[in-house]
């Protein structure tokens, strides 16, 4: 019988403290300001100006001076015959 009335006030303990706990955390919640917090990938403006300096980056720069270019070689079709030399 001792054992059924400690359990039932440390029961009753737990849940009075659990209850304050509880309400004391609701009550903060309200007061909390609510903050909203932007990454740079969701800025429009970061954005643009991010896809405008990634494309003046990857267009090609042109050279100083041009390379000579060599003939194009004839594509084999396979019907031509060996060179005999």
């Amino acid at each position: 019988m001792k054992w059924i009335v400690f359990v039932a006030v440390a029961v009753g303990i737990f849940l009075v403290f659990f209850a304050v706990y509880a309400i004391t955390n609701l009550l903060e919640k309200k007061r909390r300001p609510k903050t909203k917090t932007l990454a740079p990938d969701d800025d429009a403006k970061f954005l643009r100006d991010l896809a405008k300096k990634l494309k003046d980056d990857e267009a090609p720069k042109p050279e100083a001076t041009p390379a000579p270019e060599a003939e194009p070689k004839p594509e084999a079709d396979g019907n031509e015959k060996p060179d005999d030399k």
